[in-house]
């Protein structure tokens, strides 16, 4: 599958983790980016190494040129207004080069008419794949764990803040995302979609108390409410629609619609999803305020 598979967004989060779990698996991918400069040393010494396509989603040309010999994509791109014209941009590439399998990175709760912007962008590109008849897999990953490194700071001063209302959240990592990525796109036969969840939901009490244990010093839950959390949000610098986002998937949160667990993970990686201990271990430095 040497330059057979194309990774798109493969310098974000997920993306990269995709593009470094091909490369352990000996696969080659091709990788679509704009900056070459921000491509990985590593990824380009010795062997496998990645294909560097640069190119741009509003440049159908660049577009092509990337899909040319590629048989499966995994399409993921920075959110943000433009995200439905990027991302279907690239369903209408692969869909004129034929590729047999778009693994499209979506999320729990994508929906037409979300009034979290987000989400309402991944039904519409959801819906785009579907009416175009292109054969693709639905990645619906549920709140990332990495979300608590936005509070880092406060969680190194020893308390952990949000307004839960005391729900369960089965959350996953990045991680476990990325991997069941790059199973989506090397397995023969596949679902159309996954749920991508933790093992087990838990409360954020659960999470300071993982916290606690993984950085050695006391972290205390806050239980916020919304009108107490608004500020917080619209004062951290974020564009408005990130601040609507942010305040919307915690008001699905504290409805339970993340209070569930589904088998994604383990069914695509053939490995038990990362649990809240591990990944808060795996990241004590920075909750420590050891590390950036």
């Amino acid at each position: 599958m040497t330059h057979e598979i194309l990774i798109t967004g493969a310098t974000g989060n997920v993306g990269s983790g995709v593009v470094a779990r091909l490369l352990e698996h000996g696969i080659s991918p091709r990788i679509l980016v704009r900056d070459p400069d921000r491509v990985p040393q590593h990824w380009l010494d010795g062997g496998p190494r990645v294909d560097v396509a640069v190119g741009d989603f509003e440049d159908a040309a660049s577009l092509d040129a990337a899909m040319t010999g590629v048989r499966r994509v995994f399409l993921t791109s920075s959110d943000g207004p433009d995200k439905v014209a990027h991302e279907t941009a690239v369903v209408d590439a692969a869909h004129r080069a034929d590729v047999d399998r778009i693994v499209k990175l979506s999320a729990m709760h994508a929906e037409i008419g979300s009034p979290l912007p987000a989400f309402d962008w991944h039904g519409r590109i959801e819906a785009y794949l579907a009416d175009r008849g292109a054969p693709h897999v639905l990645l619906r990953p549920a709140f990332f764990m990495e979300n608590l490194l936005m509070v880092a700071a406060g969680v190194a001063a020893g308390q952990l803040a949000g307004p839960v209302a005391g729900q369960r959240v089965a959350m996953v990592a990045v991680s476990d995302v990325a991997a069941s990525g790059a199973a989506a796109l090397l397995a023969e036969t596949v679902r159309p979609a996954y749920v991508l969840t933790g093992p087990e939901a838990i409360t954020f009490t659960q999470v300071a108390t993982a916290l606690t244990r993984a950085i050695g010093r006391q972290v205390d839950f806050l239980d916020l409410t919304p009108e107490q959390a608004r500020p917080r949000f619209a004062g951290a610098g974020h564009p408005d629609w990130l601040v609507q986002q942010l305040a919307g998937v915690f008001g699905l949160i504290r409805a339970g619609a993340f209070d569930c667990v589904a088998d994604g993970v383990p069914v695509l990686t053939g490995s038990p999803a990362t649990s809240v201990d591990q990944w808060a271990t795996s990241c004590a430095a920075v909750f420590s305020g050891r590390a950036a």
